[in-house]
């Protein structure tokens, strides 16, 4: 499975609702078999023969278009359909502003840098005018802030770990991934010094 848990859940929160709204109901006279048959034409539609493998990014994006358009008219769903370009950029312009820019923000005055890095660019790139950018464009200036934010975090000798905690920005290392350990007591001594730690 590709999909992460919460992704699962959602189609599977979603499902239904576009079957109802299709029609597509053991009420109206449809069995398990015909909807299961058309969840599998419907996924087919999308550009998968199963659930399992539907890519976390631009595949589940056009699952989940897919089933808005399915329970009710939507351009912007319709347009992400058609143009998976959009998606992209979308996705490109969030981990930029979500994730970039608060980490870069520790090292130095992003704007300021920004003007300097891409002042002799075009002039929606000159502001950093994410919405304005092509995905290709928002692709470079992902490349160029991550480097130069790699560069500045190890002049001031901090991990990504560190720079993340700072930044407050969800950290996906395996420290950060890693379950906690829970209580147990000790299997040793007299049972009234033991008690139940629970």
């Amino acid at each position: 499975m590709i999909l992460s848990d919460d992704q699962v859940k959602l189609f599977w929160r979603e499902w239904p609702k576009s079957c109802a709204a299709q029609g597509w109901t053991r009420a109206k006279g449809m069995s398990s078999k015909d909807i299961d048959a058309k969840r599998k034409e419907f996924l087919l539609r999308c550009g998968f023969d199963s659930l399992t493998k539907v890519d976390r990014t631009d595949g589940f994006t056009r699952v989940k278009n897919e089933l808005t358009l399915l329970q009710r008219p939507d351009l912007k769903a319709a347009r992400e359909t058609v143009d998976p370009e959009l998606n992209a950029a979308r996705v490109l312009r969030h981990h930029i502003a979500a994730e970039i820019i608060p980490c870069l923000e520790l090292y130095t005055k992003v704007f300021a840098y920004t003007d300097e890095v891409f002042f002799n660019r075009a002039a929606a790139m000159r502001r950093l005018d994410l919405p304005a950018l092509t995905s290709g464009q928002l692709r470079q200036v992902r490349f160029t802030l991550a480097a130069r934010l790699n560069s500045l975090r190890r002049a001031a000798g901090d991990t990504i770990h560190d720079m993340k905690l700072k930044a407050s920005v969800p950290c996906a290392c395996a420290k950060c991934r890693a379950t906690p350990l829970t209580f147990i007591a000790p299997l040793h001594g007299p049972a009234e010094l033991i008690g139940n730690p629970f």
